[in-house]
């Protein structure tokens, strides 16, 4: 099985996400729930753009000189309705006067006593803001459902104090391992300080998910057993080691007693191989590589789409991108599909990539290098420099 049809799996399954209500203040990086529906036009009525007087556009090229009734201050109501011959002292963002459909900039105009003359004018440019122009009445916004600070502030003109979001996905992570020992302990020969699950931990609150790390859980099937009952609050759970096929791999040889219903077992993919997608009754759980590269990349490319579709992405495909190779590399035929860490920039107009040439999958060294996944498919022949190929944001 390859990537795309492990996806295809994945997505058969029914995922559902319950909304809540919070303040738009605390709503940067959610994603709204439902469209929102615009229940009144912005702007309200028609405003200037500009400081200057308000006319008659009509006015404009037959008469020079205007009487000028007062002014509109922005914020303030305009009791004014002018004539072809008179004008109205605005502001930027004041209320245009009745009749006045015209702002004629302050900088060519010149006022002695209570007139104000012309000196030029645009008429292509009125310096006026349509009712609406905006927004109007009854039209939704759909178009951008995650929230960032461009769309909290295009609510908040909208005096929306509180919006409707999807709950943030529940996910905890539970390391497994003898020789893996929690953050700030004491070193011990023949053993790996935890890493993935912080990498994981961030990846995934990156896209919007809530997540836990678990204690440390050793190669007993008994310690297995309760952090996965501990975990079934939330909706995705990940493992991470014992699923190869080793003595001590204990998730993959008693996945029957912990519950696990395989929907994948193992995909065509390097690194990340003996990956496993199930579910433990309602809830998805991944069964990833100890490896702490592999379960960083599969986690990228499986569990990252996953809290994407259920925030209402609508792809169900990896978002791929182009880019051309910057050194040839040489591959041995393989029917796995490989994901090779690379850094990718950009020199004039195009788009290279660089594969590194060390793809050992517990080379933290490299991870930190790279900033994109290059996709060698399967079956694929040596690629040279200078051809296009196909890299994923990593």
């Amino acid at each position: 099985m390859n990537v795309s049809s492990a996806l295809k799996e994945l997505f058969k399954q029914n995922f559902l996400c319950s909304v809540e209500n919070i303040y738009l203040k605390d709503s940067i990086g959610r994603t709204l729930s439902k469209p929102i529906t615009i229940n009144k036009s912005i702007p309200a009525f028609d405003t200037s753009s500009m400081d200057g007087f308000a006319v008659k556009k009509s006015s404009l090229g037959k008469i020079n000189r205007f009487a000028i009734l007062g002014e509109t201050p922005a914020g303030a109501r305009s009791e004014y309705s002018i004539k072809p011959s008179e004008c109205v002292r605005v502001y930027t963002g004041s209320r245009m006067p009745k009749n006045a459909d015209f702002v004629v900039i302050q900088e060519n105009t010149w006022t002695e006593g209570n007139f104000m003359y012309l000196n030029a004018f645009d008429k292509k440019s009125p310096n006026v803001r349509k009712k609406g122009l905006d927004f109007k009445k009854g039209q939704t916004i759909s178009h951008s459902m995650f929230i960032d600070y461009k769309l909290i502030s295009a609510l908040a003109s909208l005096n929306l104090e509180k919006v409707s979001v999807i709950k943030k996905p529940r996910v905890s992570i539970i390391p497994t391992g003898n020789e893996v020992l929690a953050l700030g302990s004491k070193a011990k020969k023949n053993s790996i300080y935890s890493s993935s699950p912080y990498s994981i931990k961030s990846l995934l609150e990156n896209e919007g998910a809530e997540v836990t790390i678990s204690p440390i859980c050793r190669d007993n099937l008994d310690d297995i057993v309760c952090a996965l009952e501990t975990a079934k609050q939330s909706q995705i759970i990940i493992t991470l080691g014992g699923v190869s096929k080793g003595n001590y791999d204990l998730i993959r040889k008693y996945h029957n007693k912990l519950g696990i219903k395989i929907l994948v077992d193992g995909i065509d993919i390097r690194p990340g191989k003996p990956i496993i997608i199930g579910k433990v009754g309602s809830n998805i759980i991944f069964c990833l590589p100890g490896n702490p590269i592999s379960s960083i990349v599969c986690s990228r490319l499986f569990i990252v789409a996953l809290i994407r579709k259920m925030l209402g992405e609508k792809h169900e495909k990896l978002i791929n991108r182009k880019a051309l190779l910057s050194k040839d590399i040489k591959v041995s035929f393989s029917q796995r599909e490989h994901y090779m860490r690379a850094f990718t920039y950009q020199k004039g107009t195009a788009q290279y990539v660089k594969p590194f040439s060390q793809q050992d999958s517990s080379l933290h060294s490299v991870l930190i290098k790279s900033n994109c996944l290059l996709i060698i498919p399967s079956g694929s022949p040596s690629k040279y420099k200078g051809e296009i190929v196909d890299i994923i944001d990593f």
